[in-house]
């Protein structure tokens, strides 16, 4: 009963390493611990701290809900449940609900939960034979031309004229009596 949404955001933030990468963790800077500075991590890393500096990883990257990065990332994969504040390119992106990216992104694949917040540029690439195949158009297309002549507008060359009345307001000062 009481502690019950606790339990849930809890669950709900660590189902993905639970489910792939639980055992494939191997660095963790946890809530409460700040770094400064570029860091490079060959296997799994979850971020629950604050990070201010670039981050690469060869193989994945998880930033908790309590985590804060304060600068670009780089991984094959990266799932975000905190705040990133600089741009991410990696193979696949996950932004899951509460999680906030604040900047450019270079990706194959994204993945966004209702709830998540970005705000920035989102390229996409286009990887393998297979997307580039899909994106082909059929040679004997139908072509489709803009009209040449181009809207004009003008504004009408009479000016608008105002002018005060000639009329005069006086205002005289009642005499002064001793």
């Amino acid at each position: 009963m009481f502690g019950k949404k606790e339990t849930e955001k809890t669950s709900e933030s660590t189902s993905f390493t639970t489910k792939t990468t639980q055992n494939q963790i191997r660095t963790l800077i946890s809530e409460g611990c700040k770094f400064e500075g570029n860091l490079f991590s060959p296997a799994y890393t979850r971020i629950d701290g604050i990070v201010r500096g670039n981050l690469t990883g060869e193989s994945g990257l998880i930033i908790g809900d309590k985590g804060i990065i304060e600068g670009d990332v780089m991984s094959i994969e990266v799932v975000v449940y905190g705040d990133v504040k600089g741009n991410i390119k990696a193979h696949k992106l996950e932004i899951k609900k509460g999680g906030k990216i604040c900047g450019d992104v270079v990706i194959d694949h994204l993945i966004m939960e209702y709830g998540a917040k970005f705000v920035g540029h989102c390229k996409m690439n286009e990887s393998g034979d297979v997307i580039a195949d899909a994106y082909k158009l059929p040679d004997n297309k139908a072509e489709f031309k803009l009209p040449e002549k181009k809207a004009e507008f003008k504004f009408p060359e009479k000016k608008a004229e105002y002018k005060l009345p000639d009329t005069k307001a006086e205002y005289k000062l009642p005499d002064k009596k001793d």
